[in-house]
């Protein structure tokens, strides 16, 4: 009998090899790419956990099957089942879409490794050692945020420097509260974890003032690639986070709790709101854009009930709608520009860009959260529900979203310049010179984007399904 987490672990990996192997057949690596994460999503969401499938022959498979590995015990519960899936569908995405804008990149090996260790990291247990499986993780990334003839990327080095600094409070943590389970009346240990805790998933999770990772990732990097971090390994962060909510209940009880997170929500959307209109380079305005959709997320976890998890759960579902588009868009568009994406360098590609152009602007329109995309379903719902005790928060949502689509206008308007003399005219076509695989590539996206916008039933009720899972906010 094959044990359906130790296949989640195993699988991402081998695969990992395999297309590594076959980078030079770009259409050949990223099938195999987005089969395995579709196959691996399918199961982790379809497959029972309480009763074994029969695969072929004798073989059976058991999603539900605890297994020690290396000596520590790997288990696929329901909710880490779903949380799971969330990513396996979504590195899907960033490899469909990676097949036209970063071919024969090392994203796609990459990114099957990586989803070998943020599995681990949501299935092994004891937690705490999943910090370990996301400092390997976020070392590996360095490889794929890498561009092959570019300059070391300090968006890559960074991200790796703010999470091994998370990495020693974390394993601090769960020291003290073994200590605590010893003697529990030393409750001073108990505020020392949810400080500790605080400051590492601040790091990780790129919150004010520990965001400027965040920034550069976007600025140097990859774009799929840091379009990866913001949404994968991210999520896996936040999933996190939530499993350590629900081990531990009283850090959501703690009284500091709700003004922590929602101080350091309000950090993030104030900074983003105010640095992304300024951006002179779209790299930068996607990871501005991407502070301001986590400060929300943030805001939606301080409302401490029930109907805020689901609005942070079916944000991280909404999310990569726009950040991957976003990142497709700016990878085209640094294409034809020579890897250069200042204004100066990008006058006037639009006209030889127009799909490129079209997933930035309409990625960037949904990360601010504009109606009909897929960043409207959950941004429109948070706004109602602190409307009526906290105005102010609401006020600097709304600004924040339109500073975003303000830096989106910026760069459209600079895409759009029109040849101002016969020699520029001879050298931007107004013709397109990408092909019509990413056309349809792109308007696939596009469509899903606005599909998830115009049709919320199909996401929302899987948050709500997925935020009953967890039972720390409960009363």
């Amino acid at each position: 009998m094959i044990s359906g987490a130790l296949l989640l672990l195993i699988l991402p990996l081998v695969m990992a090899g395999v297309v590594y192997g076959l980078l030079r057949w770009a259409s050949l690596s990223a099938l195999l790419s987005v089969g395995t994460a579709l196959v691996l999503g399918i199961a982790a969401v379809a497959l029972p956990l309480d009763q074994p499938v029969q695969l072929w022959g004798s073989r059976q498979i058991e999603m539900g099957e605890a297994v020690t590995f290396l000596g520590r015990e790997l288990v696929l519960e329901q909710a880490d089942r779903m949380a799971m899936a969330v990513l396996f569908f979504t590195a899907a995405g960033v490899f469909f879409l990676a097949w036209r804008f970063a071919p024969h990149s090392l994203l796609l090996p990459m990114g099957l490794g990586l989803l070998s260790l943020l599995s681990g990291a949501l299935l092994i247990r004891p937690l705490i050692y999943a910090a370990l499986l996301v400092e390997i993780a976020a070392a590996l990334s360095v490889f794929a945020l890498q561009s092959e003839k570019g300059p070391p990327t300090k968006g890559g080095l960074r991200y790796l420097t703010f999470t091994t600094l998370a990495l020693p409070g974390l394993l601090v943590i769960h020291w003290l509260l073994e200590r605590y389970t010893l003697t529990p009346d030393e409750t001073e240990l108990l505020s020392m974890a949810a400080i500790l805790l605080a400051v590492s998933f601040a790091l990780l999770l790129g919150v004010v003032p520990f965001h400027t990772w965040v920034s550069t990732i976007t600025n140097d990097s990859v774009p799929l690639a840091s379009a990866f971090v913001l949404t994968i390994s991210n999520g896996t962060i936040w999933f996190l986070l939530l499993d350590f909510l629900e081990t531990y209940p009283w850090l959501s009880n703690h009284p500091r709790f709700v003004p922590i997170v929602a101080t350091g929500g309000l950090a993030m959307v104030i900074v983003g709101a105010l640095l992304a209109p300024a951006q002179r380079k779209p790299g930068s305005l996607m990871g501005y854009g991407a502070l301001v959709d986590s400060g929300a997320a943030l805001l939606a976890l301080a409302m401490n009930s029930e109907s805020g998890l689901t609005l942070v759960i079916l944000s991280l579902l909404a999310r990569p709608f726009g950040l991957i588009l976003m990142a497709a868009g700016l990878s085209g568009l640094r294409t034809h520009s020579g890897g250069d994406d200042s204004f100066d360098a990008l006058r006037g590609i639009g006209w030889k860009a127009p799909w490129s152009t079209a997933a930035f602007v309409f990625g960037g329109l949904s990360v601010a959260g504009l109606p009909i995309s897929a960043g409207f379903i959950w941004r429109w719902p948070l706004c109602r529900a602190l409307a009526s005790s906290n105005q102010s928060s609401v006020l600097l949502l709304l600004l924040a979203g339109v500073g975003v689509m303000a830096g989106v206008w910026r760069t459209l308007s600079t895409l759009l310049i029109r040849p101002r003399s016969p020699q520029d005219r001879s050298v931007i076509s107004r013709s397109s010179s990408e092909g019509w695989l990413t056309a349809a590539v792109v308007i696939v996206a596009i469509m899903l984007c606005v599909g998830a916008g115009l049709f919320p039933q199909y996401l929302a009720p899987l948050a709500a399904s997925l935020a009953k899972t967890y039972t720390f906010f409960t009363p």
